[in-house]
């Protein structure tokens, strides 16, 4: 698989097993982005619903579809790789779900998990 080299110098690099979870900031959006979608649901069709993620996602500088991405990391804290397994029915590629991240790390609504301390190491005893 070739990978591209336009990495620039501040682009950040997260492992594999990193996992990410809602900010306090993307716990409101997440919040505010459900009661958007249950008023929708009353609504009369699609057109109805665009308008009202885009209301919803505008003054909050996001994707309209960036909704769908903090409500599946606000289920749990996730890998790039679950959230994208997870995501596969609604059609979602890697490449979204890795560009979403991105996009909602860079804002404030995505922050990483910090990495478990490491266990402590074995007690070797002396008899």
């Amino acid at each position: 698989m070739a990978h591209s080299n336009d990495q620039s110098p501040d682009r950040v690099r997260f492992g594999r097993s990193q996992k990410f979870r809602l900010s306090s900031k993307g716990s409101e959006a997440t919040a505010s982005y459900s009661v958007m979608i249950e008023a929708a649901r009353a609504g009369s069709g699609r057109g109805q619903f665009d308008a009202a993620r885009d209301a919803w996602s505008a003054p909050r500088g996001l994707e309209a579809s960036d909704g769908l991405y903090l409500v599946e990391f606000g289920s749990r804290e996730q890998t790039i790789q679950e959230a994208t397994r997870s995501l596969e029915v609604c059609g979602t590629t890697p490449k979204e779900v890795k560009a979403a991240v991105g996009r909602l790390l860079a804002c404030g609504m995505l922050e990483p998990v910090p990495a478990p301390p490491p266990p402590p190491p074995p007690q070797r005893y002396r008899w």
